[in-house]
């Protein structure tokens, strides 16, 4: 079982952005970061959701809207075809709800804890200028993940998305375009990543 980061694949698609202001208006006091406090959007309503607009943009021109693209960190835009596609296993993981033009947001409530890391595979760098750490090298324990398809390292804020093969390949098999699967989890925290 190999489990993968979830990255925009910046060199061929647009990124997806939604209108937050008009987003955060259909909600009770809902902050930015909602998703790495795993907050539960439904529970958050104010009354009946209405899809809100999502654009697609880049630096590349000729890039292509994407089927999937991770917008705020560790939540998900999908094409109708996508979300027809993952919506048995992402159901069960998070909750979906409906944009404009089609596309819908897939915000993910599975988070994983410490219990999950293997430490024998795990290093931390101390930054003591931030008062934090981040990982040079993250591997986790399957039988700690096994089941879960998508899901938030609580133990990072829930800062982003990580997957398992069964998703992976759900979505190579269907050439859904948009993101690239990193096996090296703290690939983006080192020098250069």
């Amino acid at each position: 079982m190999t489990t993968y980061r979830l990255l925009n694949d910046v060199n061929n698609c647009h990124e997806a952005f939604i209108d937050f202001k008009s987003f955060r208006r259909q909600f009770n006091e809902l902050k930015v970061w909602f998703p790495q406090e795993n907050v539960r959007l439904l529970e958050k309503l104010k009354k009946t959701w209405v899809p809100v607009a999502v654009t697609f943009s880049s630096d590349k021109t000729n890039n292509i809207v994407p089927d999937i693209s991770v917008w705020n960190l560790s939540c998900l835009v999908l094409s109708s075809k996508a979300e027809a596609l993952l919506r048995p296993l992402l159901a069960t993981e998070g909750e979906l709800l409906a944009l404009e033009q089609g596309f819908y947001l897939f915000n993910c409530l599975q988070s994983i804890g410490n219990k999950a890391v293997d430490a024998k595979g795990t290093s931390m760098q101390i930054e003591f200028a931030e008062g934090a750490s981040t990982p040079k090298a993250l591997a986790l324990i399957s039988e700690q993940i096994a089941g879960i398809t998508i899901f938030k390292p609580g133990f990072l804020d829930n800062g982003f998305l990580m997957c398992q093969d069964e998703l992976k390949s759900l979505i190579v098999s269907n050439n859904l375009s948009g993101i690239t699967f990193e096996e090296n989890l703290a690939q983006i925290f080192s020098a250069g990543g």
